[in-house]
């Protein structure tokens, strides 16, 4: 009997499954989100795996498109066996998607990001996390569901310059080792960052906790430094920016002399000074380092003499003009400069 060969299309799919395997998504997902396997011709898992591989590059597509997109790849090869392309339509594809929702969508990623940390050998505390918030606009109105606990579409500080459009928010938090991705949290598009950051890290320092492990440092930017955060984090280590509204530290940088300041030892920091200040906001102890840079320092008295000169102009032909001016008496004059 003749063998018969067949064109199939793998692309990059097959790293990006392979790297699936590797962290157990599959596995992990069955275990953790309960499924009808009576019913379900795909476990949840075999269809999170599949929407991964569908993410790069084919993104914007449709859940009933999906299917179509697996017709001339190696399904079977990049699922599993018995898995066909027309098993993965889109009412299996939003059951499955709802099933994750229900179970909770931080909730979810932090025990992937935990698994991911441990298959890649970072098992053990990180000595920094890292956490920080972006925004993404969409378009369209998005009128409010009323919902409290739903996530709204909203407008609110835009990071991308377009406060006129509506937004969503994400809380993303990533060990300094590698960068992997520990946990993420989506939020209104007017949530603020000084009371979500607090938030969210007492919800993953309770998990670190369930599990018998402790924090070493946050890392944030100044959203960071309120007093009610600074009070919550009462016994941990963390390292942020002292934001310039506070009073303290606008008095402490204005009252600095650049003669009190220190320089650093490593080459790669040439032309930085700095001064080391125990102080005690919020009734935390806690060390402010203020950073002089001669580089940042020049570039501002350029930036400064340029909106002098240009002000300086401005008045001067101002100055003219008025000169040039008649007036039959000065009570005219001086109505004219009101």
């Amino acid at each position: 009997m003749e063998t018969q060969f067949e064109s199939v299309n793998l692309s990059h799919l097959g790293i990006v499954a392979g790297m699936c395997d590797k962290l157990g998504v599959v596995g992990l997902t069955d275990r953790l989100i309960w499924g009808d396997e009576e019913r379900q011709k795909v476990s949840t898992g075999i269809c999170l795996k599949a929407l991964i591989l569908i993410g790069l590059g084919f993104s914007e597509r449709r859940l009933y498109m999906v299917s179509s997109f697996f017709e001339d790849k190696p399904v079977a090869h990049l699922l599993g066996e018995g898995v066909e392309a027309r098993m993965l339509n889109d009412d299996r594809l939003g059951r499955s998607l709802d099933a994750i929702y229900e179970f909770g969508v931080s909730e979810f990623f932090m025990e992937f990001g935990k698994q991911a940390a441990q298959k890649m050998g970072l098992d053990k505390s990180p000595r920094f996390y890292h956490l920080d918030s972006t925004s993404f606009h969409v378009d369209g109105n998005y009128p409010s569901s009323g919902c409290e606990d739903c996530l709204e579409v909203r407008q609110g500080y835009s990071r991308d310059h377009r406060p006129d459009l509506k937004q969503v928010m994400l809380n993303l938090l990533v060990e300094n080792t590698s960068g992997i991705p520990l946990m993420m949290e989506a939020l209104s598009g007017n949530t603020d960052d000084k009371t979500s950051f607090r938030a969210f890290i007492e919800k993953y320092a309770a998990s670190l906790s369930a599990e018998g492990m402790e924090p070493q440092c946050w890392v944030a930017d100044s959203a960071l430094y309120t007093q009610t955060t600074l009070q919550s984090l009462a016994g941990q280590k963390w390292l942020t920016r002292v934001p310039e509204t506070n009073k303290a530290a606008k008095a402490l940088i204005l009252n600095t002399e650049t003669a009190e300041m220190g320089f650093f030892d490593r080459e790669e920091y040439s032309g930085y000074q700095y001064v080391s200040v125990r102080t005690n906001y919020a009734d935390v102890p806690q060390r402010w380092l203020i950073v002089r840079s001669e580089q940042a320092h020049e570039r501002e008295k350029k930036t400064f003499n340029k909106q002098f000169l240009s002000g300086s102009i401005k008045e001067y032909k101002a100055f003219e003009k008025l000169s040039g001016t008649v007036y039959n008496c000065q009570a005219d004059a001086q109505k004219s400069s009101e």
